[in-house]
C-alpha cells in the first residue's frame, strides 16, 4: 500500500486511467504508474482499467480488469477499444485519462507516446525477410491504418498531451494540432549518486569501455547501426539487452559483446555500463535515456530520440550524427566523465517527477473545468 498524502486543496475528482499495464512492465506502463500515484497524492479517487496492475497500487485504487488477447499484435490493437469499453461498462467518471490511441476519443485527457506513421516514413518497421518478420510487418501496417483512423477523427474536446516536442511536431505535420494540446516530458527517476568506477555485474572480463544498449533487436531502435559501429572499433565492448537479445551472437564481436535478453535488474545493468547508446530512428521519449541519466551514466543518442535536446542542454550526453565515429564519441565522453555526470544531475532535477506531476494536475484541472 502506498503512503498517500491527499491535498486538501484539490476537489474529490474521480479519475479513470486506462492502459493495459501499469507498473514496471515497460516505459509507458511506468509513466501510467506515476500518473496514478500523482492523482492519489492529490486527493483524487482513482479507477484503473488495466490487464496488469502493480501490486503497490491495488489497495488504493479500484481495478477494472482489462482483457487483452494473448497472441497477435494486430488482434490486440484491433480489439482494444471493444475490451476497454466492456471493462468500463456503464460507469461514469469525472475524468478519463487514456494512454492508448484506441481509447483517445473516449478520454478527456490522452497522452500520445508514439506515431506509427513516422516510424513507417523513416523506414523502421520490421524489414527482415523471414516469415515471422513478414507477419509482424503486415500487422504493423494494418495497425498503422487503424491508428490513422483514430487521429484523423479526433475528438476536439480531448486534451492531448505529447510526451515530447518531437512528437508534437510530427503530429502537427501529419494531422494538425488538436485545440487543447500540451507537451509534458516523461520524468527522470530520482538522481542516484554512484561511484565513478563501473560495477562489473556483466562484462566482467573486459577492460574496454562498455557501451550499453537496451533496445532489443528492433529495427526502429537502430541496433544494426550500433553493431556495425562496434565492429568498426576494436576498442569497444557492447552490453546488449532487450527483446530477443538473449543468446544473440554477432560472429564478428565474439569476446567484445554480451547479449543478456530482457533485463529485470535495470539498476545493475546501468551500473555495468560506462556509456549508454540510444541510436533510434524514432523514439519520442525513451525511458532508457531517463533511467541512465538518473544514475549519472552519460548518454549518446541519435537525432531520432525525442529527449536528445534535454541531454544536450543539460550537458548529460552527446548526439551521434551520421558519419561520426562512435568510438571517438565514447572516448571523448569518458575523458570528461565528471562533467557529464554533473549534467545528468541537472537534467534529472529539471525533469523531476514532482515537476511532471504538477504539469499533469494542471491539465486535469483544465479538462475537468471544461467538462463541467
Amino acid at each position: 500500500m502506498l503512503q498517500i498524502k491527499a491535498s486538501p486543496f484539490m476537489p474529490a475528482v474521480h479519475l479513470c486511467l486506462i492502459f493495459e499495464a501499469i507498473g514496471d512492465m515497460g516505459g509507458i506502463a511506468k509513466v501510467a504508474y506515476e500518473d496514478v500515484v500523482n492523482a492519489l497524492q492529490a486527493g483524487y479517487r482513482v479507477t484503473v482499467v488495466a490487464q496488469q496492475l502493480d501490486a503497490r497500487l491495488r489497495a488504493d485504487v479500484e481495478w477494472l480488469p482489462l482483457y487483452v488477447p494473448r497472441r497477435l499484435f494486430l488482434l490486440k490493437w484491433a480489439t482494444a477499444r471493444t475490451f476497454i469499453r466492456r471493462a468500463i461498462g456503464k460507469r461514469r467518471f469525472d475524468l478519463i485519462h487514456a494512454h492508448q490511441p484506441q481509447a483517445a476519443s473516449l478520454a478527456d485527457v490522452f497522452t500520445c507516446h508514439y506515431l506509427t506513421q513516422v516510424a513507417y516514413e523513416r523506414g523502421c518497421l520490421e524489414s527482415a525477410t523471414t516469415l515471422r518478420s513478414t507477419v509482424i510487418r503486415l500487422q504493423q501496417l494494418a495497425a498503422l491504418q487503424l491508428e490513422e483512423s483514430y487521429y484523423r477523427a479526433w475528438n476536439p474536446k480531448t486534451h492531448m498531451v505529447f510526451c515530447s516536442h518531437l512528437l508534437q511536431t510530427e503530429f502537427l505535420r501529419l494531422y494538425g494540432l488538436p485545440p487543447f494540446n500540451f507537451t509534458i516530458d516523461n520524468a527522470c527517476p530520482p538522481f542516484i549518486v554512484r561511484s565513478s568506477a563501473r560495477v562489473k555485474t556483466w562484462a566482467k572480463d573486459t577492460s574496454l569501455p562498455v557501451i550499453g544498449y537496451l533496445g532489443g533487436l528492433d529495427e526502429r531502435k537502430g541496433f544494426r547501426r550500433l553493431l556495425q559501429a562496434v565492429r568498426d572499433d576494436p576498442g569497444l565492448f557492447l552490453l546488449m539487452g532487450g527483446s530477443r537479445t538473449e543468446n544473440f551472437v554477432d560472429p564478428s564481436l565474439v569476446g567484445r559483446m554480451e547479449a543478456v535478453g530482457q533485463v529485470s535488474d535495470i539498476g545493475a545493468f546501468y551500473e555495468s555500463c560506462d556509456v549508454m547508446v540510444v541510436p533510434s530512428f524514432f523514439d519520442p521519449n525513451p525511458m532508457v535515456v531517463l533511467e541512465a541519466v538518473a544514475r549519472g551514466v552519460p548518454v549518446i543518442a541519435s537525432d531520432g530520440v525525442g529527449n536528445l535536446h534535454h541531454l544536450l542542454r543539460s550537458g548529460a550526453g552527446v548526439e551521434w550524427k551520421r558519419g561520426d565515429s562512435l568510438g571517438g564519441l565514447v572516448r571523448d565522453v569518458l575523458a570528461n566523465k565528471s562533467s557529464y555526470t554533473a549534467g545528468a544531475e541537472r537534467m534529472a532535477g529539471k525533469l523531476s517527477r514532482e515537476h511532471r506531476a504538477a504539469q499533469m494536475l494542471k491539465v486535469y484541472q483544465q479538462a475537468h473545468h471544461r467538462g463541467n
